[in-house]
């Protein structure tokens, strides 16, 4: 009952002088005990995330839980497609949730509201989802943000929200942007670096950490085009479609 695990969006990390896109990734897992979504992405990609879904011959009624590492609002604000699932955020992040502080600029005041009508169960360390998935706490982006551990056929593979947003960020073992607690940040990606084989970041491809700690992307990244424009490529690290990392050579 090994799980097995397919990006449905891909993960971007860029910027531009009028804002951050914040296309996050969008991760299924999939075993005989049920199918464990991890993230949702926001407003901007719901049309791309139901076809990733329809892809694969699913609608969002198949999804028995989503996990939300964090409560920004690239992350969360299509829940409201799973309303027959679990949707798990750990209990500091659903307090974050009750009354963000005004410094947090990921958590508008009307993030709660999204998650209004939706069955929501506060999960944490250890929490065994389905066989072979547990909840890890990487605290320190926001005050409780998850991650998972996925133990599939590729060895240990952690889905970290923001908590690694990109592999120059494990990379350096540092925290990036403007984290809730910088010490716990960077605790959290020091943890990722020991515990994983595979990293499935927030805003990047997935990536190996190789025996010698080198860190090799599963496929090459490809730029990012924005359309509309005649020249207007940024570089920016996506994988291509939906592939199972079991797939991948």
């Amino acid at each position: 009952m090994t799980p097995t695990l397919t990006t449905l969006l891909n993960g971007y990390s860029l910027t531009t002088d009028q804002g951050n896109p914040a296309f996050c990734s969008v991760h299924l897992v999939e075993s005989e005990a049920g199918r464990v979504l991890f993230d949702c992405g926001h407003a901007g990609r719901r049309r791309m995330l139901l076809e990733a879904m329809s892809a694969r011959g699913l609608e969002p009624a198949d999804i028995d839980t989503v996990v939300l590492s964090h409560g920004h609002w690239d992350h969360l604000q299509n829940a409201d497609f799973f309303r027959q699932a679990r949707v798990l955020l750990h209990e500091d992040e659903l307090r974050n949730l009750d009354e963000p502080p005004a410094r947090d600029l990921g958590t508008p005041r009307w993030a709660k509201a999204v998650l209004d009508g939706l069955d929501i169960h506060p999960t944490g360390e250890g929490d065994q989802l389905i066989p072979g998935v547990q909840v890890l706490e990487l605290p320190g982006h926001t005050p409780g943000s998850i991650g998972l551990a996925v133990t599939t056929d590729a060895g240990i593979t952690v889905l970290t929200g923001d908590a690694v947003p990109t592999a120059a960020v494990l990379r350096a073992r540092r925290a990036s942007g403007r984290p809730y607690d910088a010490a716990k940040a960077d605790a959290s990606v020091d943890r990722v670096a020991r515990l994983a084989d595979l990293v499935c970041p927030g805003h990047d491809a997935p990536f190996r950490i190789s025996a010698s700690g080198n860190l090799e992307y599963v496929v090459s990244p490809e730029p990012l085009v924005f359309r509309g424009q005649s020249r207007a490529v940024f570089n920016s690290s996506p994988t291509p479609p939906p592939q199972s990392f079991e797939e991948t050579p």
